[in-house]
C-alpha cells in the first residue's frame, strides 16, 4: 500500500519538478542581459499577466470560440477519417488507390493551403474549420487504416468460419483490434486541431479566439500579455491531452496488452 502511495506521489512531484526547472532556467535567461528584458520578461510579471487573464471574463469567449472551432474541424476529420481507414485497411484495392492521394496531401502543410481556403470559403469559420479539419483527417485516416492492416487476421477467419456475419466481424473484431492506433491518430490530430486553429484566427483574423488575442498582443507589444497567451494555450493543449488519455484508456483499456 506504502509503495503505490508512493508511486502516485512521484506522479505529481516530476511534473512539478520539471515546472520549477523551466521558471529558473528562464528567469536566468532573463536576469543574464544576453536577451532584452523588455523582448523576454520575467517569470513573475508573466505569471501575473497569465492570472490577469484567466480572471478576465473577455478571455473565455476567446477560449471557447478556438475550442468550437477546434473540436468542430477533429469532428469531421473523424467522422470522415475513422470510416475511410477501415476501409482502406480492409480493401486491398482501396488501399491502394487512395494510398498516394493521401500520402500527397498529407506531405502538404495545411498553412501553404490558407490561400486557397479563403479563396473558396471566406475569412470567417468555415475557412479556419476547413483548415483544422484537412490538418486532422489524413493523420487520423492513415491511423486507422494501420490499426486494421496490423490486426492478426486469424481472429477474424476464425469467427467467419463460426458463421459471424461481416457486420459482425467488421464491429466485434475489426473495428476493436484497430482501436488502439485509431487513438493513436485521434490523440495526435486532437492536438493539432488545437494548433491550427489557434493559427487560422492568427491568419485569417476573428472577432474572439486565442489566435486574435496573440496578434492583438504582439502588434500592441504587450510581450507579457503575448507570453501569458502562449502559455494559456500550451495549458489548454496538456488539459485537453490528459483528458483524450482517461477517454481512451476507457475505452481502449486492453491497449498496450
Amino acid at each position: 500500500m506504502q509503495k503505490i502511495t508512493g508511486k502516485r506521489t512521484l506522479r505529481f512531484v516530476y511534473p512539478v519538478i520539471g515546472i520549477v526547472i523551466l521558471c529558473i532556467v528562464w528567469e536566468i535567461a532573463h536576469q543574464s542581459g544576453v536577451f532584452d528584458s523588455t523582448l523576454l520578461p520575467g517569470v513573475v510579471t508573466i505569471i501575473k499577466s497569465l492570472l490577469d487573464l484567466l480572471v478576465s471574463a473577455g478571455i473565455l469567449s476567446d477560449i471557447g470560440w478556438t475550442l468550437l472551432r477546434a473540436f468542430g474541424g477533429f469532428a469531421l476529420a473523424v467522422i470522415v477519417g475513422v470510416p475511410l481507414g477501415i476501409s482502406m485497411g480492409m480493401f486491398k484495392p482501396i488501399y491502394l488507390s487512395t494510398l498516394p492521394l493521401v500520402d500527397f496531401f498529407r506531405s502538404i502543410p495545411v498553412t501553404t493551403l490558407y490561400p486557397i481556403f479563403v479563396l473558396l470559403l471566406g475569412v470567417r469559420d468555415a475557412s479556419k474549420i476547413g483548415m483544422i479539419f484537412t490538418a486532422c483527417v489524413f493523420v487520423v485516416t492513415l491511423n486507422s487504416a494501420y490499426g486494421v492492416t496490423q490486426a492478426k487476421p486469424i481472429r477474424r477467419q476464425m469467427a467467419s468460419l463460426y458463421g459471424c456475419s461481416k457486420y459482425k466481424i467488421l464491429r466485434l473484431i475489426t473495428f476493436k483490434e484497430a482501436l488502439p492506433q485509431t487513438f493513436i491518430g485521434l490523440r495526435v490530430a486532437l492536438s493539432l486541431s488545437l494548433i491550427v486553429a489557434v493559427l487560422g484566427e492568427m491568419f485569417m483574423g476573428c472577432e474572439f479566439g486565442l489566435g486574435q488575442r496573440l496578434t492583438d498582443a504582439y502588434t500592441t507589444f504587450s510581450v507579457d500579455r503575448m507570453y501569458a497567451l502562449v502559455f494559456l494555450t500550451g495549458l489548454i493543449g496538456f488539459l485537453l491531452n490528459r483528458l483524450f488519455i482517461r477517454v481512451e484508456n476507457y475505452f481502449v483499456p486492453w491497449a498496450g496488452l
